[in-house]
């Protein structure tokens, strides 16, 4: 794989822009340690899918094993660290000899946007007040 941005054509006509990884990265992404978490965690046969709802929320990634070798990405979320990420599990496959497929199936979107902050005298006025109990 290329050090240079990889474009990438996916679902609803959005296209992926991967950044290109440093020297730390691919170095990373050929670590025995990486090979191990692909073949152990993404593979394992009990799993139908990857990450839990837990590690989504730091990977901006879903992923889906298709057999022992290869995998479908499902989902990417349009932000930089996603973006880095996927890039970094694309090129670790391609150093095992593995298959992630990043096509016309991977939805890329926006981040969902976070709960609204409400000011603390907003929350105040709109709590209920209790009922006493005589």
């Amino acid at each position: 794989m290329s050090v240079d941005s990889v474009y990438i054509e996916v679902a609803n006509g959005e296209r992926i822009t991967l950044p290109g990884l440093s020297e730390e990265e691919r170095v990373i992404g050929e670590t025995p340690e990486t090979r191990r978490f692909i073949r152990q965690m993404i593979h394992h046969p009990n799993f139908i899918g990857w990450p839990s709802i837990e590690e989504f929320g730091k990977t901006g990634v879903l992923i889906q094993p298709l057999d022992d070798q290869t995998a479908r990405a499902l989902l990417v979320i349009d932000e930089e660290d996603s973006k880095r990420y996927l890039a970094m599990l694309k090129f670790a496959y391609e150093h095992i000899g593995y298959t992630l497929f990043i096509d016309h199936t991977t939805v890329f979107r926006q981040p969902w946007p976070g709960p609204e902050k409400v000011e603390s005298e907003d929350m105040a006025v709109s709590q209920m007040s209790s009922m006493e109990v005589a």
